[in-house]
């Protein structure tokens, strides 16, 4: 997992090539405007699921298998879990079309996201996105999914 400001996105596109076009979507895109929905930043490996929801006291533990996440907040502020993914067990079946495993709840770390910061998992990362900073509020973010 990385945290870090959007201004410093560059120190992290040598990782992988589908994080320049990530971040270049994040900085070029009319974000304030932009409608919820998914957006093909090159094809199916680099995909922005512009979201509009809720966050929840106790959202699930996820991980994913085959993407990188960059989590970005456009309005609105929430809680991203973190725990290894090797000390998590799976308690439903993996969800080959989405990529993703539900996790069984464990005592994790959290992040506050906000104020342009992002954050990178890594499918080793089992995160908890969605959490409420206190009480739930409406939040629009991105979700930036980049295949390995």
């Amino acid at each position: 997992m990385i945290v870090d400001r959007l201004k410093n996105a560059y120190k992290y596109y040598s990782m992988n090539p589908g994080l320049e076009k990530a971040f270049a979507f994040l900085k070029t895109a009319d974000l304030a405007n932009i409608k919820a929905g998914r957006y093909e930043l090159d094809g199916d490996k680099v995909v922005a699921l512009v979201q509009e929801y809720t966050t929840m006291p106790e959202p699930e533990w996820e991980s994913h298998n085959y993407h990188i996440d960059v989590q970005y907040l456009i309005s609105g502020v929430e809680k991203i879990g973190y725990y290894p993914v090797e000390g998590m067990k799976p308690i439903k079946e993996y969800n080959v079309k989405d990529d993703y495993d539900i996790l069984a709840p464990v005592e994790g770390d959290y992040l506050t996201l906000k104020d342009d910061l992002i954050m990178i998992l890594f499918p080793q990362d089992g995160h908890r996105p969605r959490k409420a900073a206190g009480e739930p509020i409406p939040v629009r973010k991105v979700c930036i999914k980049i295949l390995v």
